[in-house]
This record gives C-alpha cells, structure tokens and sequence, in this order.
C-alpha cells in the first residue's frame, strides 16, 4: 500500500463508480469520508475500505439534497479533524426522456444532485484543501458533455456544465497546489440504465460498457498524475478521437438518432 495521506472525500460512493472510486482511494493510502442515503452500504463499503486503509474510513448517511447536507458533511470533517486532501464530486443522476415528456420536478432535481450539489460542496470545502500541501477535485461528467444529445437533453447539458465548470477551476486554482481532474466516462456498467430508465439500452450498455474498477483506477491514477481531463477505456478514447475529426452536427445527429429510436414512447 501507498504511504498514508489525508483523507477523501466521495458523494455517491453506496454503489457503482463511487463505490469503487473509495476503494481504489483506499488502496492508494487514502483515508475515506464517503456520502449516500443508504447507511448500510457505506458501512459495508467502510469495513471494506478499513482494510485496505487502516481503518480510516467515515460514513454520513445523507440525503444529498437535503437543504443541510452539505453542513452535516462538513461537520463531520470539522468535528474529527480529518485532513481533507480529496473531494470527488461523483453524485448524479441521470434521465432518459423527450424534455417535455419528464416531469420538470424530475428534471429539476436531476439539475441540483449534478450541478448544484457539487458546486456548494466545493465551494464549503475547498478551503480545507488550500491548507494543504497537495490536493485534489476529481469531478465526475461523461462522454456527453462533449455534445448534445436528444432524450437526455438536461442530463447532457448539466454534464457540459460539469466539465467547463472543471476547466475553469482548474485555471483558477493554477498555483495553489490544488489540482482539478474531470472524468468523462463513457458507458459504465453499474446499473445505471436501469436507474435512468434506459432498459431498452441494456444490450449496448454492456456490449461497449466498462465496469466501474478499471474506470476508478484510471481516474484515480490521472488525479494523482494532475491531468486536466481524462477519457477512461480505449474505445472510448478512440471515439472521443474520432469525434473531434468529425462535424459536430454529424455526431450529434447520429448519436441522437441511435437514442431516439430506442426511446419508449408513452401512449
């Protein structure tokens, strides 16, 4: 195991790429603070990770957009002095739906857990990371940040939102010591399709999908490595590629169309 470090911080850390964005953290010497509702599954994840670690692992069962989750999260920090070296911004949500068709309620607070959620946490913790030495963001986007996508119209947009967003930190934070990483991840398996209502997906999902370990281990690595962006999977790197040699409309157009054919209409 790697030398001891300060401890990391993961929304949405209960299941899927967060879960295993904790556990490599964990094997790199990390201590862990990790964030979800389901007070059971960071628990488990907590045992899991004590191992690897040393025992350094914290869970705060929260619901994320709960008006004090924010302060409950920083408190715990506070109150038991951890040394925060790492926030990844990892909670989300997506929807799969013509705009008109999702109610604005659900779109609503899909726009709040992906751009709001981490946007305050940042803000109410980036201090703690300037104390540092060395220290890290590793937000959370996808391969759709790079383009439109109709039938996940919010979705994409608010991952755009994430990646400028990531850029422009980075920037900021030029010299500080604070260095700013964004994943954008192509499809994961994870679950999910099932959870933005995309079963009619599946089959894609997991022809062309990655599991979330070795997805985690390249965005941990590029994060300590102090890259700007990273694309994780080779295929998704070779059509990231591609996309950038082709008309942007061209991708578009085709990717939404693969989307919308698949789209379950209501009525």
């Amino acid at each position: 195991m790697s030398k001891e470090r300060g401890y990391a911080l993961v929304t949405g850390a209960s299941q899927g790429l967060g879960r295993a964005i904790a556990m490599e953290l964990a094997r790199q010497g990390f201590g862990l603070v990790v964030t979800a509702r389901t007070a059971a599954a960071l628990e488990e994840l907590c045992r899991a990770a004590g191992a690897l670690n040393g025992g350094r692992a914290h869970a705060v069962a929260v619901d994320l957009l709960a008006p004090d989750a924010v302060e409950r999260i920083a408190n715990t920090i506070e109150a038991k002095g951890l040394p925060l070296d790492v926030i990844v911004n990892n909670a989300g949500q997506g929807l799969w739906g013509l705009f008109q068709d999702l109610t604005l309620e659900e779109q609503y607070r899909m726009m709040r857990l992906n751009m709001d959620l981490p946007v305050m946490l940042t803000h109410r913790l980036l201090p703690y990371l300037r104390r540092r030495p060395e220290t890290y963001i590793l937000n959370i986007a996808s391969m759709v940040a790079y383009h439109a996508l109709a039938s996940m119209a919010v979705y994409s947009g608010s991952k755009a939102f994430v990646l400028r967003w990531s850029r422009s930190l980075r920037m900021e934070l030029k010299g500080t010591g604070v260095k700013v990483t964004c994943v954008c991840p192509g499809s994961v398996i994870t679950g999910f399709t099932e959870r933005a209502g995309m079963q009619a997906m599946d089959d894609l999902a997991q022809k062309f999908g990655t599991g979330p370990e070795p997805v985690a281990k390249e965005a941990v690595q590029a994060m300590l490595r102090g890259k700007a962006e990273v694309v994780p999977g080779l295929l998704n790197r070779i059509t990231a590629g591609l996309q950038g040699l082709m008309p942007g409309a061209l991708i578009e157009s085709v990717a939404s169309g693969i989307y919308l054919k698949r789209l379950p209409r209501k009525g």
